[in-house]
């Protein structure tokens, strides 16, 4: 019986990552999957951050200067709704003498293939109107039998505001092109740039596109809308791959408890994420 369950353990290990590496006719390397929070993904996959003090700022690290009190976040997500498949991500960060700092840390895997990263994340605003975000990522690859590997990230990301209704992003993760293992596989270059429109103080829109140097564009639209003083809701649509998201988002006091679905089209298969981050509050 031990034998069996070990062989189905590794069969489905190698189902699960096939799903993942070969969707969409392209094939994903290591470290290929995106560091977004729940509400970020309910709200079409939107590669920055929506919302301060949340685990948005893994992907965008401007938005630390948004708020200047101490928080933390996390979440979980299972890809696809596998186990094999289980990402957690977690972040504190605050706004230090109009410098914004913060840790991140995300893990990708199983006990046979992980993948971890930790980001040191930093940002600084020039005349108010533009903010300036920096990511150091350490990676690491841990493949059961064959060891591990470690390769070192950077990523700029750049906020602007438009008035007080617009908002653009850009951002280009892996500047400086590292490589990891034995056999210097790339880690994957990322070209994103989105824009956030507020007509107002119910409504978010967003559009956006990322494109992996490597593969075709993904086009992204979302909205959000605010059903209550405490409750957001938001639906999205990923092209490449084909992806139909929706969400929710409840603030209660010092809490923000985020909900997030996404429907692969072409696999039939479906992801949640929850999440919540905590904003201390003098």
């Amino acid at each position: 019986m031990a034998s069996f369950q070990s062989i189905s353990h590794v069969i489905h290990t190698i189902l699960c990552f096939s799903m993942v590496l070969f969707c969409s006719n392209k094939v994903y390397g290591a470290f290929d999957s995106e560091s977004l929070s729940s509400f970020q993904n309910a709200a079409g996959a939107f590669p920055f951050s929506i919302y301060p003090n949340s685990l948005g700022v893994l992907s965008d690290p401007t938005i630390l200067l948004i708020n200047r009190s101490p928080f933390g976040a996390g979440s979980i997500n299972r890809k696809f709704g596998l186990r094999s498949l289980m990402e957690s991500l977690f972040v504190v960060g605050g706004n230090f003498r109009n410098l914004g700092l913060g840790l991140g840390l995300s893990r990708f895997g199983n006990s046979s293939y992980q993948e971890t990263q930790i980001s040191i994340l930093g940002a600084k605003s020039y005349k108010e109107l533009v903010q300036l975000g920096i990511s150091l990522n350490m990676y690491q690859l841990s493949i059961s039998n064959y060891g591990q590997a470690e390769a070192i990230g950077s990523k700029v990301s750049v906020r602007y505001a438009m008035g007080t209704h617009v908002e653009t992003m850009m951002s280009f993760l892996n500047v400086n092109r590292p490589v990891i293992g034995q056999s210097n596989e790339k880690l994957p270059q990322i070209i994103s740039a989105g824009i956030l429109i507020r007509p107002n103080k119910k409504i978010i829109g967003q559009a956006s596109f990322v494109q992996d140097t490597e593969f075709p564009i993904s086009v992204r639209f979302g909205m959000i809308y605010k059903l209550l003083d405490q409750i957001d809701i938001a639906v999205g649509k990923v092209q490449q791959p084909n992806i139909f998201t929706t969400g929710a988002c409840i603030n209660w006091k010092e809490f923000r408890i985020e909900f997030s679905y996404l429907s692969y089209a072409n696999l039939g298969f479906i992801t949640y994420q929850t999440g919540i981050s905590y904003t201390h509050i003098p």
